[in-house]
């Protein structure tokens, strides 16, 4: 299953600092906010996350994929050692893998719909 790169989270120590700062890149859109939690900008055809996690600094880049299940099991497969795949209420199943420096890696896609 190919994955394919969905957007980039930043952990960030101050959201609303970094929803100021973020807001002045030329064509950057705030598309949702949690205040104190979360941010997701829309910028041309990616999307930028700010994530305020107390503390935690790094990257979360997510990957968009058409079988979650598949890339799970692809990735179990070469030894590497994901989170079980979860299934969220919005409607989309995840699963993380932390890259060797701490990096978060999501893989997830949306829910078939009945």
């Amino acid at each position: 299953m190919i994955a394919s790169l969905e957007g980039l989270s930043l952990m960030v120590s101050d959201l609303e600092k970094s929803i100021a700062f973020y807001s002045q890149i030329p064509g950057a859109e705030l598309e949702m906010q949690r205040p104190g939690q979360f941010a997701r900008f829309r910028i041309g055809t990616g999307s930028l996350h700010l994530v305020q996690l107390g503390g935690k600094l790094g990257f979360h880049i997510e990957f968009d994929t058409t079988n979650v299940d598949s890339t799970y099991e692809q990735l179990r497969s070469v030894g590497l050692k994901p989170s079980r795949p979860q299934h969220h209420p919005w409607g989309k199943t995840d699963f993380r893998l932390i890259d060797p420096d701490g990096n978060a890696l999501e893989f997830g896609g949306v829910d078939a719909q009945p």
